[in-house]
């Protein structure tokens, strides 16, 4: 009898650490062939208004108090951000995605009232 509540226990540890195992591995995103765009709002951007990011001509609309955070593809893109309310032309940037990598920006408004993406050295 104690021999086999033993096996029983021995048993059901080791299906608990296989779970935990598979659970961690399929929680970890995959590098291969991806990487991370993660673009915030500066806090002086304003609380009114919509951000629009562009990613090689598809629109995201970031609204106050929010982020965009996807993964993105590896390879060449054209990252542009607008306000829509501007009356100044978007501003565009290349950025070149290794897979794995994460990439951070902070959409800022400019003196003239344009909307910039400064690089981020500080991943949210």
């Amino acid at each position: 009898m104690n021999l086999k509540s033993g096996f029983v226990r021995v048993l059901a540890i080791l299906a608990f650490a296989i779970a935990i195992c598979s659970s961690s591995q399929a929680a970890q995103p995959s590098s291969t062939g991806s990487g991370r765009l993660v673009v915030q709002r500066s806090p002086a951007f304003g609380s009114k208004e919509f951000l629009q990011l562009s990613i090689d001509g598809k629109v995201h609309n970031i609204a106050p108090g929010s982020r965009y955070d996807q993964p993105i593809s590896a390879g060449h893109h054209v990252l542009t951000v607008n306000a829509p309310r501007s009356q100044r032309q978007p501003t565009s940037m290349s950025l070149t995605v290794d897979p794995g990598h994460t990439y951070a920006f902070t959409a800022t408004r400019e003196s003239d009232q344009g909307v910039s993406l400064k690089r981020s050295s500080r991943i949210p």
